[in-house]
């Protein structure tokens, strides 16, 4: 996801729609929606290459995609993914200025297809397992809230230990709902299903919903 964000932020500045143009607008991006496939892991000492293209302009949101290829061009991994833009005094989702919506995304063969705004989880009513996480400078991006890396940092360290030793991440779907800041402490239900595990993360103090996920691991 590192890689997928920076890749990201080097085509929005192709663009002219990168963090310091947004900001001289007052307004940021902010990620919304994304699902991750992961097909095969790059091993110590390879080269991959890490590509995105905007697929779709909308009133609201741009959709993004994201591949990961090796030297041979096999496909390691790929992303969609769904992006706002808010405004930086009110902390509130904003309509894409002109400047963005009038962007022309690349004809690109077999674009992903558009995550739907609302993931649907089904939450068991079994008890979750808890954990928590306190956000730190180190936590942060530009815009002085969590990136979201972190959060799916949270993610994983909520999974059992023998799960992390034994099984890897294969498919990761996020919605990201409220940000964090410095010093917020998470709350991190888990439930483990046969099928995939889900997770919520919300605000200690109040309760409000941070992000939701679902991730499904492959031994």
């Amino acid at each position: 996801m590192n890689w997928m964000q920076e890749s990201a932020n080097r085509n929005a500045l192709e663009y002219g729609i990168g963090m310091a143009d947004l900001l001289r607008h007052e307004i940021g991006w902010m990620l919304m929606r994304f699902r991750l496939t992961m097909y095969q892991y790059p091993r110590y000492g390879d080269t991959v290459q890490v590509s995105t293209f905007p697929t779709k302009v909308e009133k609201y949101f741009i959709y993004r995609d994201f591949k990961v290829t090796n030297e041979k061009g096999e496909l390691l991994a790929e992303a969609a993914s769904t992006w706002v833009t808010f405004s930086i005094e009110r902390r509130a989702m904003i309509t894409l200025p002109e400047f963005i919506r009038a962007l022309d995304p690349p004809m690109i063969a077999n674009p992903l297809p558009a995550l739907p705004l609302k993931p649907g989880f089904t939450w068991p009513e079994t008890d979750p397992l808890l954990s928590e996480r306190l956000i730190g400078w180190h936590d942060l991006d530009t815009n002085q809230h969590t990136n979201n890396v972190s959060y799916v940092q949270a993610v994983i360290e909520s999974m059992p230990e023998a799960t992390l030793r034994n099984h890897q991440l294969r498919e990761l779907d996020l919605f990201f709902k409220s940000e964090c800041h410095l010093h917020d402490r998470l709350l991190i239900h888990t439930w483990l299903t046969d099928e995939a595990s889900l997770h919520r993360l919300f605000h200690a103090d109040d309760g409000r919903e941070v992000m939701l996920a679902r991730s499904v691991w492959a031994s």
